[in-house]
């Protein structure tokens, strides 16, 4: 057991109640911490990649570049779609099937009531928790689906009416406090004020998010602000915005402090960095070229990309993306979570 770490503590605490009993929580931070310290389970988000195909999921650690396996649960086998995630868990759907909570590391499996096909969706806590809120978008009807994981097995529908006959499509939506904030259209942004009430409002935060032709917009939530991120074609470029509550409009900002940014297709993370190295830092979901091991990343400090290795910084391998790979399987980033 003390041999064990990360992934596969896990999966020992995971095979029976008498292990579980064996492997308490507790030594994670106890007699094992030091050498615990020495792996990213505790820094940093996962890189994490479904083959629906192999019904393979592999995971890798962008500091160590060291890869976890395991097998998808046979719940899960076929064309799953990943919407988002968040503490360490997935939600995924699958078309003409359920929508479903997913824990990988502890392979729990958590069935939510059926609900028509969705754009979008974002969750407010862990489905653990009695605050779990989970929240969907519709494009061209604009409806808004909330289910409160602990109460009623039923989803609540709101219709929106914004006056036009134009299709509105909402991206990134993100819950900061009680109200969800979305990318609508890649031109401005949305906020759905106390969400959990019936008689929830909205309105337009700000119609001037920086546009940027053949870029792609991340929306996230930090420390109780709305950041954006806009990466140019080919990763040429790449900015932060932070969205000033007085003024409603994004000021520039050069440097994330000690936060990090994961982005994804499906999920822009923003979290406090628990060692220096990997602050300030901007993690993507692709690998280098010829080296399927190392996760490329953005400094804000030399505006260049860089790989680990191990906790060193290698040399910048130039200031766009065309030397790494993209994943062509379905991806997002996690974040470990256990009992």
């Amino acid at each position: 057991m003390e041999l064990c770490v990360g992934v596969e503590y896990m999966k020992f605490r995971a095979t029976c109640k008498h292990c579980y009993l064996a492997a308490p929580l507790s030594q994670w931070s106890s007699k094992t911490s030091k050498r615990l310290q020495l792996f990213s389970l505790v820094k940093s988000p996962w890189l994490m990649v479904l083959d629906t195909y192999r019904n393979i999921i592999t995971f890798i650690d962008p500091i160590y570049g060291e890869k976890y396996f395991i097998k998808t649960p046979q719940e899960l086998k076929g064309d799953y779609q990943i919407y988002c995630s968040r503490y360490g868990w997935l939600l995924l759907y699958k078309f003409s099937g359920p929508l479903v909570f997913f824990n990988p590391l502890t392979r729990d499996i958590r069935k939510l009531p059926e609900v028509p096909y969705m754009q979008s969706f974002c969750f407010s806590a862990p489905p653990t928790s009695p605050n779990c809120i989970v929240v969907g978008f519709t494009t061209g009807t604009w409806d808004v689906y909330v289910h409160f994981v602990s109460g009623e097995s039923s989803w609540l529908l709101d219709s929106l009416d914004f006056g036009s006959d134009h299709p509105y499509s909402f991206d990134f939506p993100t819950f900061n406090g009680r109200d969800i904030y979305a990318l609508c259209n890649n031109k401005r942004i949305e906020a759905f004020r106390d969400i959990a009430d019936d008689d929830f409002t909205w309105d337009e935060v700000t119609n001037n998010v920086p546009i940027r032709s053949s870029a792609d917009y991340f929306l996230s939530s930090c420390d109780q602000h709305l950041l954006l991120v806009i990466v140019g074609a080919f990763g040429e470029s790449v900015e932060v915005f932070k969205l000033n509550d007085s003024s409603d409009g994004w000021e520039k900002i050069d440097g994330l402090g000690k936060h990090m940014i994961y982005i994804s297709n499906t999920s822009c993370i923003c979290l406090e960095a628990k060692s220096p190295e990997m602050g300030n830092k901007i993690y993507f979901p692709r690998l280098l070229r010829n080296d399927d091991r190392k996760i490329v990343f953005y400094s804000l400090e030399t505006r260049k990309y860089h790989t680990f290795d191990d906790n060193n910084i290698q040399e910048s391998f130039g200031t766009d993306l065309f030397k790494t790979n993209y994943l062509c399987y379905l991806h997002t980033w996690i974040e470990p979570s256990w009992p």
